[in-house]
């Protein structure tokens, strides 16, 4: 099994080849993420523009629904092995799994080997997110409070 945001591939005997909803969500991934580009492009071009904001965050959102894809296919490939074989894959590291699978070249093979590669810039990337998400409402906000500070008319009103 290959997972990836765009993408679920199974390659073995006994397995449905995916979920009915894989090539949508991959293409929707696929357009969210040149969509984003392009919208940050532009708004690096004009950096003063009053779209930016909009921008920034529609690539914001662009990126967690590319995580939020990656987590929905690797979903299926986790309920995929575990209808099929009766198991879970590891979250992280290399492990045994505790069955015989029958490969493609139609040999059994006795507690094989899987590795699941969940390391430090998969997590880096949730917590660069987040922190770059938290700090745009947090701009956002105070940009808030100071234009309801600034309310108001200011005018000079005369009886004439």
């Amino acid at each position: 099994m290959e997972v990836s945001p765009y993408y679920l591939q199974t390659i073995a005997t006994g397995i449905s080849s995916g979920a009915p909803f894989v090539a949508s969500l991959g293409a929707l991934t696929r357009l969210l993420l040149i969509l984003g580009f392009v919208a940050l492009a532009a708004s690096s071009i004009r950096p003063n523009a009053w779209w930016r904001e909009l921008a920034v965050f529609f690539s914001l959102s662009a990126l967690a629904e590319l995580y939020l894809s990656f987590l929905l296919m690797y979903h299926a490939a986790e309920t995929t092995l575990l209808a099929t074989y009766g198991i879970l894959p590891p979250y992280s590291g290399t492990s045994r799994l505790p069955t015989l699978i029958i490969g493609l070249d139609l040999n059994t093979y006795a507690n094989p080997l899987v590795s699941a590669g969940f390391n430090l810039p998969f997590y880096l990337g949730f917590l660069s997110l987040g922190l770059v998400g938290t700090s745009q409402i947090i701009r956002s906000r105070r940009r808030r409070r100071e234009l309801t500070a600034q309310k108001g008319v200011a005018a000079i009103f005369t009886p004439e």
